[in-house]
């Protein structure tokens, strides 16, 4: 058994975006390739390979390279080596690169590139942040040549090659012989069952009410999903199924100016008066609009709640009826998946909110207000008048919240009654609804 922290094994890190994947010296097994081959002239062996197809560059948010970073950080890690074929594998974002570098040489972990020989030095430091600088330039080059390019498309009348608005597919033209561009054309089933959405819509349906009845029809979304409130939302709101397909409308996941719109003419879903009317009751509807509307109450438990049939988070749900001092009266958790998909999703559990606050306060209670923690800190006073006193000031909002936050973990509500209640310092607590 190796001791504990012993770092000596090598792993790979292979990368390709999906629009490198026809490039077949970027190609996933050439990299394990080369990285094998590299790793044996330096006598050592490659203990695992980490391999991450259609994914940028530029994304931090990678699943399997997050996941290599949090295997070579643990502390009873054995890996001292991640071996890339260039750098621009690792990343394509020079500070990011310079972050995580530096955690892992922190961490006894060192990465190498097959195509780099970097000395150990601060010279070889430097060079390495030349090259990763470069990559990042390169890669926000080719974004600007490809937005040219498909902006260019869209100018001569063509779908650019970005997924097709639903409602729509994109089907190849040939421009001439060895050129083919894409266009769009309607897809009947999905554009069926928009019609059927906005007429549900403006039959008086609310937009989860719409999102219900398609799933009891067993009409999905085009991955196949079940239909919720904000995808029925995404869909009422998409101005394409009118005609007219808006691109180039955000950059940076800023929008831009209307007028630097590109517009492409498609085939028409929906009419251009029934598209107007569905977003002018959209607005009608919109809750924030309706005079009167009384606020939510605070909710201790924001972001702690669990579903434990399908794992979706708790939300807030109100009766909607009688108010009083500005808020509603009868609060409760609920399961998100049933609030905003339906029972199709989730059978959900609702529970009243001051139920379970009561709850976790009162597990709380149990592990705080106890007379050996008081006695450390008020010796001189009666120990059940300063218990009490501590009991009341644990129900106080702010205090309430204060414990809650640095206390629980997770909470977990089971169909059958049961919650679970995780603190982060370990073990459970476990209690009837």
């Amino acid at each position: 058994m190796r001791p504990r922290g012993e770092r000596r094994d090598w792993v790979a890190y292979a990368r390709v975006s999906t629009a490198e994947q026809a490039e077949k010296d970027l190609s996933l097994p050439a990299q394990c390739k080369a990285i094998a081959e590299f790793a044996t002239r330096h006598g050592a062996l490659i203990e695992e390979q980490y391999v991450e197809a259609g994914a940028s560059g530029t994304d931090a948010s990678r699943p399997v390279f997050n996941r290599l970073l949090g295997d070579a950080l643990k502390p009873t890690s054995t890996i001292s080596t991640i071996v890339v074929h260039h750098t621009s594998r690792f990343t394509r974002d020079a500070t990011h690169a310079r972050v995580v570098k530096t955690k892992l040489r922190k961490a006894g972990v060192r990465v190498l590139s097959v195509l780099q020989d970097f000395a150990d030095d601060p010279m070889g430091t430097l060079m390495e942040g030349l090259f990763e600088c470069i990559d990042q330039y390169e890669s926000e080059l080719n974004g600007l040549r490809t937005s040219a390019a498909m902006r260019e498309a869209v100018k001569q009348g063509f779908w650019p090659g970005a997924r097709a608005p639903y409602g729509y597919r994109s089907v190849p033209v040939e421009v001439r012989p060895g050129l083919e561009r894409h266009g769009l054309e309607v897809e009947s089933r999905e554009a069926a069952l928009v019609r059927e959405a906005f007429t549900l819509y403006i039959a008086g349906s609310g937009a989860k009410s719409v999102a219900r009845m398609l799933n009891q029809r067993g009409l999905r979304t085009r991955a196949g999903d079940l239909w919720s409130k904000s995808r029925v939302t995404l869909l009422l709101s998409e101005e394409a199924l009118t005609g007219t397909v808006h691109w180039g409308m955000r950059k940076d996941g800023l929008l831009r100016p209307r007028a630097e719109w590109l517009s492409l003419t498609v085939p028409q879903v929906i009419d251009a008066e029934t598209w107007a009317l569905v977003q002018r009751l959209r607005r009608e509807r919109e809750p924030s609009r309706s005079p009167g509307r009384a606020p939510s109450q605070p909710k201790l438990l924001k972001g702690l709640v669990w579903c434990g049939a399908c794992g979706a988070s708790y939300q807030y749900e109100t009766s909607g009826k009688r108010v009083v001092d500005g808020h509603y009266t009868y609060g409760y958790y609920n399961c998100r998946s049933l609030l905003r998909v339906g029972k199709e999703a989730c059978a959900g559990f609702r529970i009243p909110l001051k139920t379970l606050d009561d709850a976790v306060l009162d597990a709380i209670e149990r592990v705080v207000c106890t007379e050996p923690r008081f006695r450390l800190l008020r010796l001189d006073a009666p120990a059940e008048s300063v218990l009490k006193e501590w009991r009341v000031l644990l129900r106080r909002d702010d205090v309430a919240r204060t414990y809650v936050q640095h206390l629980i973990e997770r909470i977990v509500i089971h169909h059958d009654g049961r919650i679970v209640i995780t603190p982060k310092t370990g073990g459970r607590t476990e209690m009837e609804a």
